[in-house]
């Protein structure tokens, strides 16, 4: 089965993440990867929406009841995890489409910080919170992430998200701008991130130079990051 597929809706693709808690681990982030060459490759859409097939989640972070296991044993498919998650985040962060993260549940730890590197946000209301765990779960961020982070945050916001662990709703991430909009069921969270993703239409050439003039300084930490040495600090 496909852990990810995607269609056409006019000017926008559609990318649906379909493996349960969309937790990210080698495989999916692969396949991610893949859907978005495909996507860039074969159609002229102007727009990319991402959303969850499950009831609850969009993506709860990384897969660490595979990934923990695969440090102790040395496995080293660990090292080309965290490249080909540094790889999705930066796809995402410089995609050359305006990019609509359509938040249908729960967005945690990576999965939040993978939310931070779309240019906007739509979430659901009524189920799933927005949260960095990772005081308590007592990992730092990479500097890349705490970038992402702050892009998406204001930064009083920010402090607090990262500093206290702080689950969000949708109603408190609109109040501070995170989301464009707080919506009463998933599928009026789609629906909306859809029609207005199809409002743009801005061309592709333009919005990826400005992506990489907006992000510069994200990607020197990108840079670095894919630098870093095997088994470095990571972000659940």
């Amino acid at each position: 089965m496909a852990l990810v597929e995607w269609k056409r809706d006019d000017t926008v693709a559609v990318l649906i993440m379909k493996n349960g808690e969309n937790r990210l681990n080698l495989s999916f982030c692969n396949e991610m990867l893949a859907v978005l060459d495909d996507i860039e490759r074969t159609t002229d859409a102007t727009a990319l929406v991402v959303t969850s097939s499950d009831a609850k989640i969009w993506c709860n972070g990384m897969d660490l009841e595979w990934l923990l296991p695969a440090i102790e044993r040395k496995d080293p498919d660990v090292e080309r995890f965290f490249e080909s998650q540094d790889r999705l985040m930066r796809r995402i962060t410089f995609f050359p489409m305006i990019t609509v993260a359509a938040l249908t549940g729960h967005a945690f730890a990576a999965g939040a910080i993978l939310a931070c590197a779309f240019d906007f946000r739509y979430m659901r209301s009524d189920r799933g919170f927005f949260c960095f765990p990772e005081v308590d779960l007592k990992i730092p961020f990479l500097p890349y992430m705490d970038a992402l982070i702050r892009r998406a945050f204001p930064m009083d916001k920010a402090l607090e998200a990262q500093l206290t662990g702080r689950r969000f709703t949708a109603a408190d991430l609109e109040r501070s701008g995170v989301i464009r909009r707080a919506c009463p069921s998933t599928e009026e969270t789609l629906r909306e991130a859809v029609d207005w993703a199809k409002t743009l239409n801005k061309g592709r050439d333009i919005v990826g130079a400005i992506k990489n003039t907006m992000n510069a300084a994200i990607a020197h930490l990108m840079d670095d990051a894919e630098r870093r040495e095997p088994g470095g600090d990571f972000s659940g």
